[in-house]
């Protein structure tokens, strides 16, 4: 009887009979009790748990549990962690003027943390750490940095070979002049500076690259002209105003910012970029021809973006996408006019089929409302490409266009978006208007 025992739980401990590799694979998906419950079963599971493939740290402001979490960290360091997230920011900081008010930080990133070289990814956020404690040999390929006072940051990108992505969102009181390495990802978000500087670029091998705030002294020294994604965005300078000298160095600012990063196949920019290019004045930093194949507006459809819309399809030759991704703006805005430029009048003006890029197949528009201002430019891009009749054989071949609701508009609004979908489909040929309501 005894025997026969042995022979049974032999044959339903069949988890023993498995590989390493996918004891450890089941382990990762299981939940810390399911683990325990299954390690009774199984003597050979219980020593698998030799390792830590990932581990999350979520706890706003934890100063009452600081032994512990760094117990946690220490642990997961013994068992040589691979991806390591410690995140102890207030969800309802907004803004980095909301976290500055806690300047002091109450974890520290253990010292264990800077010595492990099994760590490929690594995202702190409002945790402080010395960025001279890590090592060249030290650094993880991938580094975010968050929600945290931020002065030393070219002491971490000086000797950094191994630094493939590097983020940094939501931090204030940086001081860096010279962003260099090999990476292939850079993120900067929405962080204040200690003041207005000169920021130099030096990246050959980037292939993603995201600013998002303050408009600096741009210098780019070095930029992969074959460059995957780029998206700039200046919204954190508020509202535009009337042109002055400041606009007019803006402008010659990011345009020659965009000629730097003229190789990128897809390039998304701001309302605030839109209005200021239209500013430059400079010849040396006029806007030359882009590769980009397909280009993002976030727009208001102002008539102030409409200048540097244009100036943008002037010089997109081989763009393929066009999309609007359309700002909740005022009815106002849609009636104004400025400097001489009309909402109405503009894009039947100031713009014919022969100045589309002749590669464009796809238009499409996000927060799709209906409304006149969309229209224009709708009614515009389709005539333009709906087929090559007699005097357009150069024109674009445009193949369809996309129109998507947004989900929150009232009953009213979905009315008019559909009225004005259907205008759309009833003047669009051989050209697709597909309509998507969430």
């Amino acid at each position: 009887m005894t025997f026969k025992r042995i022979a049974s739980s032999i044959q339903q401990d069949r988890l023993s009979n498995l590989p390493d590799v996918l004891l450890i694979m089941i382990i990762s998906c299981l939940s810390f009790k399911e683990c325990i419950r299954t390690s009774v079963l199984a003597k050979r599971w219980r020593y698998h748990g030799r390792y830590i493939e990932t581990l999350e740290i979520y706890f706003s402001i934890p100063s009452d549990f600081l032994a512990a979490v760094e117990s946690l960290i220490e642990f997961a360091v013994s068992r040589q962690v691979k991806n390591l997230v410690l995140d102890f920011s207030d969800p309802s900081w907004i803004s980095t003027s909301c976290a500055s008010r806690y300047d002091y930080v109450c974890v520290q990133l253990p010292v264990c943390v800077y010595s492990l070289t099994t760590l490929e990814s690594l995202k702190i956020y409002s945790c402080g750490f010395d960025p001279s404690k890590f090592s060249n040999s030290r650094l993880p390929r991938k580094l975010s940095i968050g929600w945290i006072k931020l002065t030393d940051v070219e002491s971490l990108l000086l000797n950094s070979p191994t630094l493939k992505s590097l983020s940094i969102n939501y931090c204030w009181g940086i001081e860096i002049r010279n962003i260099a390495g090999d990476m292939k990802e850079f993120v900067f978000e929405s962080c204040d500076f200690s003041s207005f500087m000169v920021c130099c670029f030096d990246l050959p091998n980037v292939e993603i690259f995201k600013y998002s705030g303050q408009i600096l002294s741009f210098d780019v020294k070095r930029m992969n002209m074959s460059i995957k994604d780029v998206i700039l965005d200046f919204t954190a300078e508020g509202l535009y105003e009337d042109r002055n000298q400041r606009t007019k160095l803006e402008g010659s600012v990011l345009s020659a910012f965009l000629n730097n990063l003229r190789g990128a196949r897809t390039l998304s920019v701001c309302p605030y970029l839109l209005q200021t290019i239209q500013e430059c004045e400079d010849p040396f930093d006029l806007l030359r021809p882009m590769e980009t194949q397909h280009l993002v507006l976030r727009t208001r459809l102002h008539v102030m973006e409409f200048k540097g819309i244009k100036l943008l399809l002037d010089n997109c030759p081989n763009l393929e996408t066009l999309t609007f991704d359309i700002f909740s703006r005022s009815l106002f805005s849609y009636n104004k006019s400025y400097y001489g430029v009309g909402p109405r009048s503009y894009w039947k003006k100031n713009l014919t089929y022969k100045s589309l890029p002749k590669t464009l197949k796809v238009v499409v528009v996000r927060n799709f409302t209906g409304r006149f201002g969309e229209l224009n430019v709708l009614k515009f891009l389709i005539q333009s490409g709906r087929g090559r009749w007699p005097g357009r054989e150069h024109g674009p071949m445009l193949e369809r266009v996309e129109l998507y609701m947004d989900s929150s508009m009232a009953e009213s609004q979905k009315e008019l978006a559909d009225d004005g979908a259907m205008m759309l489909q009833s003047i669009s040929g051989d050209v697709q208007v597909l309509v998507y309501d969430p």
